[in-house]
């Protein structure tokens, strides 16, 4: 297959981490379990390797999500389009990161 997914450490360098081809990669998915603020509420956040990865988080079960869950067969899909998504701002022009499409 011409467009797998390539893992690699540049031990060249700085010791990066690289991913070639990643939207190529097996879709996969989990949960991270944590505990968030200062009264220890647990927390949870399902995540795809699509997107920004997060597809979903939450409050004690998935009917107390924050961002609405979708099982995997669904994140995988909806993941780059409805979920977590970073912007930054650099000389007044906005970016989106990890978008799959580099059209303005």
């Amino acid at each position: 297959m011409k467009n797998k997914a390539k893992y690699e450490v540049d031990k060249d360098k700085d010791l990066t981490f690289n991913i070639y081809n990643y939207n190529f990669a097996y879709p996969f998915s989990s949960f991270f379990p944590g505990i968030s603020g200062t009264l220890g509420i647990p927390m949870w956040c399902f995540y795809v390797n699509r997107g920004q990865c997060v597809a979903s988080f939450g409050f004690e079960s998935k009917d107390g999500a924050v961002l609405e869950f979708h099982p995997a067969n669904k994140a995988y899909r909806l993941t780059p389009i409805y979920g977590f998504r970073t912007f930054i701002k650099m000389n007044d022009n906005i970016y989106e990161l990890f978008r799959e499409s580099t059209e303005n």
